[in-house]
């Protein structure tokens, strides 16, 4: 029953996988995708019956995107300076976000922090560090729309290309 299932399932990815890029950006689908298939087999493996495999994967996959939305969220948070209250069901977590960085990235995210507003920082990250969508950046930080993200992110460029920033980018040595 369990292999019927999975086979099943694999059959079918490239529509979850459809439903997950809908809520999350390219590059995170194949992480959500596996995570979803783990959190199904550890159900199945249990000895749960799962009644409408179909329905419950693509519940999975909701959650699943949620999940990796908000460990994405905590991360720019910490780097915009934000507290964040850590919350039980957040330390059961599986998923992992890979944030490895630099010292060049420290001293970029001085010089954000010193232009930008944290919301505004926090966004930006979003966008250019994890290449989320506007969507889904509105999302998580519970902004009105997508339109209100993207002119977040439009006057945050505008301060980020003045000729002063311009020129401490290019005197830092990265």
């Amino acid at each position: 029953m369990i292999d019927q299932s999975i086979e099943h399932l694999k059959k079918r990815e490239s529509h979850f996988k459809k439903l997950i890029e809908k809520r999350i950006a390219g590059q995170h689908v194949d992480d959500v995708w596996q995570e979803s298939l783990l959190r199904v087999l550890k159900r199945l493996k249990s000895g749960e019956v799962i009644r409408n495999v179909d329905a419950y994967m693509a519940t999975t996959c909701r959650n699943a995107t949620t999940d990796m939305l908000r460990a994405i969220g905590r991360r720019a948070q910490k780097l915009a300076g934000e507290e964040i209250e850590e919350i039980e069901a957040n330390r059961r977590m599986h998923i992992e976000v890979n944030f490895d960085h630099g010292v060049g990235f420290e001293k970029i995210q001085k010089l954000l922090r010193s232009e930008l507003t944290p919301h505004q920082h926090k966004i930006y990250i979003l966008k250019h560090y994890y290449g989320l969508d506007s969507r889904s950046i509105a999302n998580l930080v519970g902004a009105r729309s997508a339109s209100a993200v993207r002119q977040s992110i439009r006057a945050a460029n505008r301060k980020l290309r003045t000729p002063a920033v311009m020129q401490q980018l290019r005197v830092s040595e990265f």
